[in-house]
This record gives C-alpha cells, structure tokens and sequence, in this order.
C-alpha cells in the first residue's frame, strides 16, 4: 500500500514508452529473422576466381555441346599482373578500395534495416555504391543477379553477401579475383587473357597507357573494336576512356606529370593487335549485336545432329535468364528438352532435301510446350555437305493458319512472342500456335531449357538445392468452340504404324515456301522447305509434308508402349 509521499509524485507515463521499446524490440527481432532466412538462401561465395565453360546436354543427359571464353583464361596473382594495371582499376572505380580492410558493418546495418522497411530508419547512402566489393560479387554471381531482378530482398540478400564476402576475404584478395573474371572485350575473362588477346603481351608486361585502356574496356569492352567514327579521330570514344583512366592514376598519385602526357599522347590503336577473324558471338549470329559479353566459342560435342539451331535458341533464352558471363564463363550444366536421337533423325532427313537444293526447317514440341527437335538446313554449299544454321527465319505463311477470322491466325497475334506482321513466322513459332488447338485450348510457352545448375569445387556438379528448374508456362488460349474451328480446318491422316495425325498444308506464292503442320497424341510440330528460286508448287507443300511424316513417325514410335 502506497504511503502519503508517493502519492504526492506524479506517475511517469510509462505506457507509451513501453509500448515504443517493445516495437523496437520486435522490428529488430524481425530484421534479425529477416536476415537470417536471407542468409540461409544466399549462395556461397566463389571459393576462387574461375572462369569455366558451360555444357549444354540432351534430356537424357547425353553432353551436345559446350559454350566458352574464345581466349585462353588463366588466373594471376596480383604479383603477376603489371602494377600499373591494378593501379589503373583502382582509380578509375574505386581509389579509396585498398586503404582500409573489411566492411563498415554499421553502415551496412542501417543499410538492411532501411531495405527492409523497418521505420524510422533514415538512408544514409549505399555503403558499397559501384565499388570493387560490389562489382566482384556481381560479375562473380551474375546469375543470381539477374534470376532475383531488383527487389527489396534481392536488395538485402546483396547486401548481406557483401558482408560476407567483405569479412572473409582482404580487399587485395577481392581485388585480385575481380582482375581475373572481369570481362575485358574479345572474347577475354580476366587480365591475362586480355592481355594477350588485345596486345598479346603477358599481363606482367603491360605498358601504362596499355593498362590504362584495358581498365577502360570494364565500362566499354568493345574498345576500339567498335565502328570508326570520323576520318580524323576515328576512335575517339575508346581514346577518351583510356584517357579518364590515365587522368585518374595522376589524381591518385600514380603517374606523375610525364608520364601522363606521354600516355595521353600516344595513339589508343598502338600496340594493339588486329581482331580475331569472323563472328565472335556465340551461336554465330544467336548473341545480342549489342553484347560484347556475348563473345565466345562453341564446341559441338555430338556429331550429325544439325545443332547449331539448338545452341544458338538454347543461348538466347540461357543469356535472358543469366546473363551472359554466367553462360560463357559461369560453369553452367544445362538440361535442354532436345531428344538427340530425334535430332538427327530430323537433320538428316532435312538434310537429304537439301542435297536436292531446299532450305528447310523443322520444330517438334512436346505436349508441355517443350522443344524436342530444331533443325534449320540450307542447301550443300561448295562443301557439298548441308548447312546447319544457327536461328530459324520468319516466313510468309499464306493461309496454313486458315482465314484471317481463324482462332489458329488470331492466337498468333496475340502470342507475346510474335514479332513484326502476323503472316510471317518460323517454324517454331507456328508449332506452338497448332499445339494450342492440340492441347485443348491451352497455350504452352514453347521453351528448350529444362534445368540450370553450377559447377561446384573440383569440376562437379552441385547438389539438388542449386539446380534451378524451369517451369511450364501456361494459359487459357482458346474457348472449346474456338479448338473445334481448328479442328476442322485440319485433314486427318495416318502415319507409319497406324498412329493418327491431323495436319495442314500450304504454298506461300511469294516466296515458294511450302508449309505443313500438325500434332499427334503427343507432338505438335510445323515443317517449312523453301528453295532460293522461287517457285511456287504444291510439290515444296508434299515435301513438308513428308519431312512431317518421317519426323513425327519416328518420334511417335518412340513414345509408343512395349
């Protein structure tokens, strides 16, 4: 019982306050569990700097083909690189990286605690903005990046594999595995295969305006490799950048006043070496133009097959997904859909029409949209053996869709995919409109990969929870009264051992191209042959028709129970 003097003192109004301790207390516990879940799903840090091509295998597992650096990688102590490379990299991006070690962990706090919305947290500023720590872990873990996009937990699940990475590595350590995976043009990872590959010199060797340009080229890998611009300063984007690079290692206090003038006033060309002949991309012209991360070679590892139109479509969805380091450097396995044994069952049946002076093109999907056969032939060339081609080309189709109020013509409008007019396409494209009426009205996105996962330590495979698997993309299409228009625009017929198909054919007057497409109970595909003179006959119509026939007969079998 209160006595005479407590009751003469007010009472402190403790409510508020705690009721302010206690979400104090609970938005900390919630960041704290935050952060560990984050934690739980973050990659582990690369455990060296590696550059590893990446294979590409049959849906059986058979390997087909391997996607890597077009220059010889080879990783480097910071010893053996020439001083003035790494003094060059460290201005131009980051002069103050090398003066202190491992992380500000407060500002890396108030930096999560702000991402992950907790109130009353003020941003005080990114604590690794573009530095050498961020970019590491990006160019190292490009594939995470670009599968997490720019959320606030892909935010905060960066921000806690910076602090990681920054507790368990020196900065000169994270400095030297930047130098050796960052992209440096021509087809090179890292400075040793930059330096060979632009001046063809060792790394220890290069001169300071040589390593000046090569610091240049991780903004701009195409250098002086780009168009020429005018007559007299033709590649004055390329010059300006070493330049800014040369100005920066003078306001460091790595050059002194001479040599800045003597690097300044030597031509940005000299010393460099001519080019690698034909296209760098990888899958010939399957890259994006305006990559010039997408520079690399591949290395088929099945023979007879017609795969360059499979590597090619596999690399632009792989790239889409990635990024493209992760696809020529980053060591991926990827599954594709791809049936290898329908594959060259297919490229040789399409190459026998092109002994006969056809172009031709054949896309088989699965009933999940899966692609299990692309084969795109040209005629025998003066090597009289058949042409694989690296993408299929869009088509005029005349009426193999039907009129122009056709539910087979109005779905191909509308696919997201569908570039340019609606009377041309290639033949994958056209596969996945038929499968639409084949699978009942649901549209399957066609895709060629199934799965991605890393190499893990020593050149293995990682375990299960790495492996990312590509789901099926579905979506409603056409009413039922819409697939038995389609139906019925359709001819029925058998193939070899009595397997039902329906299928429909025709001539593309313009261009001569002859047309056929159709599905069984299990495969939708579409056929084009053309030939470069055209005509416009029935017969190229007969000829797809037959492609169809051999193609789908073999795969259908193969389905078939014993």
């Amino acid at each position: 019982m209160r006595g005479a003097a407590d009751s003469d003192h007010p009472r402190t109004p403790r409510g508020p306050l705690v009721r302010l301790l206690l979400w104090l207390a609970v938005a900390a516990a919630l960041a704290v569990g935050a952060a560990s879940r984050l934690f739980d799903t973050l990659p582990a840090p690369p455990a060296s700097a590696t550059v590893v091509p990446s294979v590409l295998y049959d849906r059986f597992g058979t390997p087909i083909a391997e996607v890597g650096p077009s220059v010889a990688h080879a990783p480097l102590g910071l010893e053996e690189m020439a001083p003035a490379f790494v003094d060059a990299v460290v201005a131009a991006l980051d002069p103050d990286f090398l003066d202190g070690d491992g992380v500000d962990a407060s500002a890396y706090a108030r930096a999560f605690r702000s991402t992950v919305g907790i109130s009353g947290t003020d941003a005080e500023g990114d604590p690794a903005a573009v530095g050498l720590l961020r970019r590491y872990i990006e160019t190292a873990r490009q594939r995470d990046a670009y599968r997490r996009g720019a959320s606030a937990t892909a935010e905060a699940r960066r921000l806690l594999m910076e602090m990681r990475v920054g507790r368990q590595l020196s900065r000169a350590e994270v400095l030297e595995r930047y130098l050796n995976i960052v992209y440096l043009g021509r087809g090179a990872y890292g400075v040793h295969a930059a330096a060979n590959a632009w001046f063809g010199v060792p790394a220890a060797d290069l001169e300071i305006a040589q390593a000046a340009y090569l610091a240049s080229l991780i903004e701009d890998p195409i250098g002086v490799d780009a168009p020429p611009g005018s007559t007299a300063d033709p590649h004055r984007a390329a010059r300006l950048a070493r330049d800014r690079v040369l100005v920066a290692m003078y306001e460091q206090g790595y050059l002194i006043d001479t040599e800045l003038a003597a690097g300044r006033a030597m031509p940005v060309t000299t010393g460099v070496a001519q080019p690698p002949s034909g296209s760098p991309a990888v899958g010939v012209d399957a890259a994006p133009a305006a990559s010039a991360d997408a520079y690399g070679l591949i290395r088929l590892l099945a023979e007879n097959a017609g795969l360059a139109t499979v590597v090619g479509t596999a690399y632009g969805e792989l790239v889409d997904r990635y990024g493209p380091r992760s696809v020529v450097a980053g060591g991926l396995h990827v599954t594709t859909s791809i049936d290898l044994a329908a594959q060259r069952a297919a490229f040789a049946a399409a190459s026998k029409a092109a002994t006969l002076g056809y172009f031709a093109d054949i896309a088989v999907l699965d009933r999940s949209g899966h692609v299990r056969v692309l084969v795109s032939v040209a005629p025998s060339g003066s090597s009289g053996t058949p042409e694989s081609l690296p993408s299929l080309a869009a088509r005029p189709l005349s009426d193999l869709l039907g009129p122009t109020t056709s539910p087979l013509r109005r779905i191909m409008v509308r696919a997201s995919d569908s570039a340019g007019p609606a009377d041309r396409a290639d033949a994958a494209h056209i596969a996945e409109v038929f499968s639409v009426a084949a699978t009942g009205g649901e549209r399957r996105v066609r895709r060629i990969i199934l799965s991605a996962s890393e190499t893990g330590e020593g050149g293995a495979t990682r375990d299960d929870a790495t492996i990312d698997r590509w789901p099926t993309e579905r979506a409603e299409a056409l009413t039922a009264a819409g697939v038995r228009s389609a139906v019925a625009m359709m001819e029925p017929f058998t193939l070899g051992a009595g397997v039902q198909a329906l299928g429909r054919s025709a001539v593309a007057p313009a261009t001569g191209d002859g047309w056929f497409a159709g599905w069984t109970s299990h495969f939708t595909a579409a056929v084009r042959v053309g030939i470069s003179a055209p005509s416009a006959s029935v017969e190229h119509a007969e000829t797809a028709r037959s492609l169809f026939e051999e193609v789908l007969s073999m795969l259908q079998y193969a389905e078939l129970p014993r």
